[in-house]
């Protein structure tokens, strides 16, 4: 058995999670994205240092061969994110559907997803040990 995180564009309908009692549903609060292609370590000491000075901690740093993403929770306002000098995007809240389930079960429960035209925005799986 498998441990699925599911991070869905919408709540499923109550019907998928009265059939399937081992799903939790959970929502995630509307994010910031701050990214920067080509940013060096002083880019991102910079904004770092900034983001402090304001309070903010990032919620997740993504960083892969000089592209680096801040994940901030909440949204800032305008002149913030104009003063930033780092491409801003706003996140919409997702629903987490999290799911303990053979895999038979769980491509069931994608069918259902598919069937009701729920977008999956991405699929994160733990074996259980």
């Amino acid at each position: 058995m498998a441990v699925y995180q599911i991070m869905l564009h919408s709540a499923p309908p109550a019907t998928l999670t009265s059939k399937f009692p081992a799903i939790t549903l959970y929502a995630t609060p509307p994010t910031t994205i701050l990214s920067r292609r080509g940013a060096d370590l002083a880019d991102v000491d910079r904004l770092v240092e900034r983001l402090r000075s304001l309070g903010i901690t990032p919620l997740e740093v993504h960083a892969s061969s000089c592209n680096y993403e801040f994940r901030i929770e909440g949204r800032l306002g305008e002149s913030t994110m104009r003063s930033m000098e780092w491409a801003v995007r706003l996140d919409q809240e997702r629903t987490i559907m999290r799911v303990a389930a053979a895999p038979a079960e769980f491509k069931m429960i994608l069918k259902e997803l598919a069937k009701v035209g729920i977008g999956i925005d991405h699929i994160i799986c733990r074996h259980r040990t």
